[in-house]
């Protein structure tokens, strides 16, 4: 018997496993799963391939390239975390294409490869980084309510303990005991893989 999917299903039971499960159908050639996988990442795919190209146009070219590629890909994904993995699809097709028409434009003996090189790793290191406090972010609302005021201020915010003290309208003993406390909590309920 075969299940339809739709965001709706999709959405139940957790987004991790149902995203699996989406991409296990793609991989069997379900078309309706690869559409709806499409719909879900095609905002963050432009996003990336406009951090990079900053031409509406062009972006939407490169995201579309993306999933073409994402395809040839599929069959050799892991299952290591699927946004991580084509946000890196659509950021080489957007670095490569900026090197390309740069290549076109600039005479090569005043093309200088050290400083484009060092300029896409910072594109590719600023993508990477607000994906990781993004997930940081949900795996917060994911905590126990008393723990989230005080993990933001100190992990996102980077407070010091008296300045979340005040922040908060707490003893600094405080911070210290809910910063403690909420550690602990997130060695016992998060891997390193979730990051």
């Amino acid at each position: 018997m075969f299940t339809v999917i739709n965001e709706r299903n999709i959405r139940e039971g957790g987004e991790h496993i149902q995203e699996d499960q989406l991409i296990r159908r793609v991989k069997a050639g379900n078309n309706q799963a690869l559409r709806i996988l499409i719909e879900r990442y095609k905002h963050h795919v432009f996003k990336v391939t406009y951090s990079v190209i900053h031409d509406q146009k062009e972006a939407e070219d490169l995201a579309q390239e993306t999933f073409i590629k994402m395809m040839d890909a599929l069959p050799s994904y892991q299952f290591q975390g699927f946004k991580t993995w084509i946000s890196r699809i659509a950021l080489h097709k957007a670095i490569d294409f900026k090197r390309k028409k740069q290549r076109q434009k600039e005479d090569l003996t005043s093309f200088n490869q050290d400083y484009q090189i060092t300029q896409c790793d910072n594109v590719e290191t600023e993508v990477m980084k607000k994906e990781k406090i993004e997930k940081v972010r949900n795996a917060i609302h994911r905590m126990p309510k008393k723990f989230h005021d005080v993990i933001k201020c100190y992990y996102l915010e980077e407070l010091s303990y008296k300045q979340i003290a005040k922040k908060l309208k707490v003893e600094e003993s405080t911070v210290k005991m809910r910063l403690f406390r909420a550690r602990k909590w997130m060695k016992t309920n998060w891997k390193e893989d979730d990051f």
